[in-house]
């Protein structure tokens, strides 16, 4: 009878899985190890860190922004020649009658190695222009040579972390050269001693003869 009731078992666990044989138990089939496929990662290329394509200076020995600033323990506090782009031009914002403004910044201009330097990135350019005098005539996006002293900060109160530029001269659109208000005092004041200069020459001339 015994026999008969473990023949059954069998049949009936055979539907589930099968039978071990000599009766010593059922177990479930385990399904087969699949080999998965290798995994492709798309991930963009890493950052480039080869050296700036700006140089540091160009052939005739003008500074570059970037190069300005890197040597700037050979420039800081020095007159210097910086060629770059112009970016932005700062205009004082009208104010609406009756009303009471701010007073606006000094007069500066920005300049960048490349035409779409970023603002923060740039090279602040200041003390060119007394308030109300005619500015010269400058183009946004074109090059530019601007001679001026590298500093942190300015005498009207302009500062800067990775420096500026205190104005001495340039030249604009129409080829004009445009001093600084420094400039023009320094050259009427030269102008001034060359004609004393040269009435003291004249007058030793006429006591000689």
């Amino acid at each position: 009878m015994s026999a008969r009731v473990s023949a059954v078992l069998c049949v009936a666990i055979a539907g589930l899985g099968g039978c071990t044989g000599g009766g010593s138990g059922a177990s479930l089939a385990e399904p087969e190890s699949m080999a998965l496929p290798p995994i492709k990662v798309d991930l963009p290329p890493p950052p480039s860190f080869a050296a700036s394509d700006v140089p540091e200076k160009y052939p005739d020995g003008t500074y570059t922004v970037r190069g300005v600033r890197k040597q700037r323990a050979v420039t800081l506090g020095k007159d210097v020649k910086v060629r770059g782009y112009l970016l932005e031009v700062y205009v004082c914002p009208v104010c609406p009658k009756g009303q009471t403004c701010k007073l606006c910044d000094q007069p500066h201009f920005f300049l960048g190695d490349k035409p779409e330097t970023k603002k923060e990135k740039a090279l602040m350019v200041v003390d060119y222009l007394l308030p109300k005098a005619k500015p010269p005539a400058l183009t946004v996006g074109k090059q530019y040579d601007i001679d001026g002293s590298f500093s942190i900060n300015s005498p009207t109160g302009f500062g800067a972390s990775d420096g500026l530029i205190v104005f001495g001269k340039m030249k604009d659109d129409k080829g004009v050269e445009f001093l600084s208000q420094a400039q023009l005092l320094e050259k009427k004041a030269l102008a001034g001693q060359a004609m004393e200069a040269a009435a003291a020459a004249k007058k030793a001339a006429l006591k000689k003869n």
